[in-house]
């Protein structure tokens, strides 16, 4: 999995880190990061993204397809 998070985009919600405990975390600046793409099960991830309020977070599968955002 490949797991992006647009710095720029998160206000610190931490809706991610609820919804994905073992794959995101929030940095001393209270931004999500990226703890381990693979901690977490990618249904699990996924919903993550979707649930993120500002869309800050991309999801590609190992073979490079867009899981989030759909196009």
């Amino acid at each position: 999995m490949k797991v992006v998070v647009d710095t720029t985009k998160c206000d610190g919600h931490e809706k991610c880190v609820q919804a994905a405990p073992n794959t995101f975390r929030m940095n001393e600046r209270f931004i999500a990061e990226v703890a381990d793409p693979n901690a977490d099960s990618p249904e699990k991830i996924v919903f993550a993204a979707r649930i993120c309020p500002t869309k800050a977070i991309s999801v590609e599968d190992d073979d490079g397809q867009v899981l989030f955002p759909e196009s």
